[in-house]
Parts: C-alpha cells; sequence; structure tokens
C-alpha cells in the first residue's frame, strides 16, 4: 500500500487489507516477484516508492523479472473530524426576551477536501434540532437546556434536507454516519457544548382599579397577575408596591395586595429572582427604587438573572381630606331677625387635584342641608340647632334665639 501521488509505500501484506489512521490518498498494488531475485528489505515505508521497485523491474527499465500493477486501486481515505467545542458560557440569562448562546472551537477541527462545517443547535436531553448556522452563535427565545455540535460533512453523500427542526434529533443524524453505525463519512460533535438558559418573566399585572380612596384613614390597593410570567426551578416570585414617578420601593408581599396609608400614585410590580443571586436585604424601604433594582438585572444592564415588571399596574390613590373646622363662636343670638355663623377651618384637610371644597350647614340632629356656601359663612334666620360642614368633619355651631316677646329657644 502506497500513499499519496508519490507512491510512498506505507504497509505490505499478504492479503489487500490495511488499516491506516490519517486521511490522504491511498492505492493497492500487487507485486508479484520471486524472492530470490527482488529482496524486499529494501523497502523502507515511509521512505521507498513504488516508483523505485519498479525502476529495478523489467518492466520499468530494470533487470528483475517481476510484475507490479502501479496503477493499482487508488483509495482517498477521508477523515472528517468535528472537533470540540467549548460554550462561552455554560450559562445564559434570557430574561424577559432573547438569548444569545454561543461557544467557540477548540481548534481540533479537520474538514477534508469537499467537506464543509456547520453548526447545530439542540435542546433538552433528546437533543432535538432546533436550528443550524454557519457559526457556533444561535438566539433563543425560550428557557431550557441547549448544546451546540459541529457537524463536517460532504454535502455530496449526506442531504440536510432531512433535518426537520423540532423533530430530528442529533441521535438520528449520528446513525447515519459511520461513527454511529451508519454509511455516511461525516463527524458530529455529539457531546458538543452544553447551555443552560435560564429565562424569569415576571409577566405583567393589571390593577384591580385604577383609583382607589381611602376607607377610614386607608386604602387596599391589589392586582391580579395576567398569567403571563414564567418562574424556572429555583426562582421565586415577589410583589413590590412603589411611589411616585422614581418607584420608591415602599413595601413587597408575597401578594399583590397592599395596604397605604398616604394618598398618591403607586405601581405594584412582579420580581421573579432566585435567592441566591439577587439578596433582597439590599432594599431599604423608602430609599431604594425598583429603578436601583432593574440596575442589578440584565434586563437594566446589570448581571443578575432576573425579571422585574417595571411599568408594573398602577395605581392613583385619592384622599380627600375634609379636616376639621371650629365654630367662631359656639352659639350665636339674632340681630334684626337673623344671625350669622360662622367657622374656621383648622388646616388639615387635603384637597387633590380634581377636588374642589364647599361647606354645609345643617340643622338639627338629623342633619337636615339648609345652604351651601363657598366659605364657612351663613345667614341663619331661624333658632335652633346648626352644623357647619366640610366634606364630613363637622364643627359645631349653637344657635340660640331670645325674642323680645319670650324666653323660649327656637
Amino acid at each position: 500500500m502506497t500513499s499519496g501521488t508519490s507512491l510512498i509505500i506505507q504497509q505490505v501484506n499478504s492479503t489487500p487489507s490495511f488499516s491506516v489512521t490519517t486521511p490522504d490518498l491511498y492505492t493497492i498494488h500487487t507485486l508479484v516477484y520471486n524472492p530470490a531475485t527482488l529482496d524486499l528489505t529494501i523497502v523502507v515505508p515511509g521512505q521507498t516508492t513504488g516508483f523505485d521497485v519498479n525502476s529495478l523491474l523489467v518492466q520499468g527499465g530494470g533487470s528483475i523479472c517481476a510484475a507490479l500493477d502501479v496503477t493499482g486501486a487508488p483509495i482517498n481515505v477521508a477523515n472528517p473530524d468535528a472537533g470540540t467545542l467549548t460554550a462561552i458560557s455554560s450559562s445564559v440569562c434570557g430574561a424577559n426576551g432573547n438569548a444569545i448562546i454561543s461557544a467557540n472551537p477548540d481548534g481540533n477541527v479537520f474538514v477534508p477536501a469537499n467537506y464543509q462545517i456547520i453548526y447545530v443547535l439542540t435542546s433538552g436531553s433528546g437533543l432535538v434540532i432546533e436550528q443550524v448556522n454557519a457559526t457556533p452563535t444561535f438566539t433563543v427565545t425560550v428557557g431550557g437546556n441547549y448544546t451546540i455540535h459541529t457537524l463536517v460533512y460532504n454535502p455530496a453523500t449526506l442531504d440536510l434536507s432531512i433535518v426537520v427542526p423540532g423533530q430530528t434529533t442529533g441521535f438520528d443524524v449520528n446513525g447515519l454516519l459511520v461513527q454511529g453505525g451508519g454509511s455516511i463519512c461525516a463527524s458530529l460533535d455529539v457531546a458538543g457544548a452544553p447551555i443552560a438558559v435560564e429565562d424569569p418573566n415576571a409577566g405583567t399585572l393589571t390593577a384591580t382599579s385604577a383609583a382607589a380612596c381611602f376607607i377610614n384613614g386607608s386604602a387596599v390597593l391589589t392586582a391580579t397577575a395576567n398569567g403571563d410570567a414564567n418562574v424556572p426551578a429555583g426562582y421565586q416570585t415577589i410583589y413590590v408596591l412603589t411611589s411616585g414617578s422614581g418607584l420608591v420601593i415602599e413595601q413587597v408581599n408575597a401578594t399583590p395586595t397592599f395596604t397605604v396609608t398616604a394618598g398618591g400614585n403607586y405601581t405594584i410590580h412582579t420580581l421573579v429572582y432566585n435567592p441566591a443571586t439577587l439578596d433582597l436585604t439590599i432594599v431599604v424601604p423608602g430609599q431604594t427604587t425598583g429603578f436601583d433594582v432593574n440596575g442589578l438585572l440584565v434586563q437594566g444592564g446589570g448581571s443578575i438573572c432576573a425579571s422585574l415588571d417595571v411599568a408594573g399596574a398602577p395605581i392613583a390613590v385619592e384622599d380627600p381630606n375634609a379636616g376639621t373646622l371650629t365654630a367662631t363662636s359656639a352659639a350665636a343670638c339674632f340681630i334684626n331677625g337673623s344671625a350669622v355663623l360662622t367657622a374656621t377651618a383648622n388646616g388639615d384637610a387635603n384637597v387633590p387635584a380634581g377636588y374642589q371644597t364647599i361647606y354645609v350647614l345643617t340643622s338639627g340632629s338629623g342633619l337636615v342641608i339648609e345652604q351651601v356656601n363657598a366659605t364657612p359663612t351663613f345667614t341663619a334666620t331661624a333658632g335652633g340647632n346648626y352644623t357647619i360642614h366640610f366634606g364630613l368633619q363637622p364643627g359645631y355651631i349653637r344657635f340660640n334665639d331670645r325674642s323680645a316677646w319670650s324666653n323660649n329657644r327656637f
């Protein structure tokens, strides 16, 4: 057996069968000779050529009577080798969107003439083929365990149109190859470069009501998850209440329900995180903001794989407060058939944007409305018990009408 076009003798055998370990053009020749006239010890494997031997023979211009099939049976041995890959990162975060996964070839691939190299992305332990690419870089939109493989193949012998993404597996392809028990000469790096893609997704929330009103000094804010969150294994869900446009964190809770005691604009957010990578003790209520937390996450330019629904569910808490009034005088007396009743606001009222202030005069224990006014000043023409109200917080005036004709209270 010779190698190359120079027919360098590599091996001899009593049968036309040889084992080789290096890809090359090999030729198997037959030599019929008389050991008494041709001493084969002159052959130095790797140095002596078939042409050297042929030149000793009569057919090649020499003097020894023997026959060498110079043309022989040429065999081109291809040895495609997919080599190996190393993932740039064995774990990639795909929070709230796409994740780019990639690997670097280790430099041990071999692509014979007429062969091509292609990279294959598979998912799961079943190695389901998802994508192919000319480079070992892929974009995925779903979390899970992926593997990037190298395939070195000859398009003339392996038709990749047989691959149906999402159905065909790497094992299916490997079974067609010599290395997997098939007949096609190609090389697939079955082990490949494994990469785990984590895809926490906080999803979205819908506020039970976009506006809430205080009842007895507090308001309950609630929201409902829309069912579009994803919580991978090892991750947890927590809800965060922020206030104002600066998203100052006020409270956290296991459910999207919070009680507040001050009016303003609030937002309920969902946070899906791994306690092993995000330590929530960094949060100082009233100081730390949602933007601070988001800045730590991959989605916000940081390095921690977690998902925060920054937009969240906004809720405006309206806290109109009538405050209290103090009567200018607890009793008034008619002058010329009437009495002026006045009160002073104590400065503890709250009038939110869009709200108005009005004062109401009522009479009797049944609080029968007699008059309304833009100021807490009213003129009464009959005696009795009156109350001036600002909202629901009253200031009381007792009005005594003493007539010149009687001593009766009216």
